[in-house]
């Protein structure tokens, strides 16, 4: 036997890792918006009307991207996409993602909203290759103020904008 032949079952069922993950995230935010209010007296629309929306869509999106995997579809990237198949992913890259999805959890407590958000805004834009420190931390300080500001004066708090001892 081949290693062609052994890995084929394989190879088929790592098709299906796209649909089941999108079906999860659908079914979590299901589950989550039954502990969310729907509608609120105020604003109409609560909190767990835009959960169940979101996670309507993804299950809906699971169905349709597991139905392409019945009929044959596998999904690789494209040449447009300017992705290069035969290099292996960048660990490095994706931990400094990972960092800037992560790293803000931790920090807006101590650091304030808009901080914390240049700082995550600066490890996203490293990982996808930026190499101006400093231009990204201004520019992600710049948009997590306004997003700050914007949600502020629609009455949901962010956290604060300076840490809790201020400067």
């Amino acid at each position: 036997m081949t290693a062609a032949v052994k890995s084929f079952p394989a190879r088929r069922l790592s098709r299906w890792g796209l649909p089941v993950g999108v079906l999860i995230l659908g079914a979590v935010l299901l589950h989550e918006a039954t502990d969310l209010p729907l509608t609120q007296a105020y604003a109409g629309i609560g909190p767990g009307f835009f959960v169940l929306a979101i996670g309507l869509v993804l299950t809906a999106l699971g169905l349709a991207l597991g139905y392409q995997v019945l009929r044959g579809a596998i999904f690789e990237p494209e040449e447009t996409e300017g992705a290069d198949i035969g290099r292996p992913m960048s660990w490095i890259g994706f931990l400094t993602a990972a960092a800037g999805v992560f790293l803000p959890i931790g920090l807006i407590g101590q650091v304030g909203f808009p901080l914390g958000g240049a700082v995550a805004y600066a490890f996203i834009t490293r990982a996808y290759g930026s190499g101006k420190p400093l231009a990204d931390v201004l520019i992600g300080f710049a948009i997590a103020s306004i997003t700050w500001f914007a949600f502020t004066k629609l009455g949901v708090q962010l956290g604060g904008f300076f840490p809790p001892g201020g400067f």
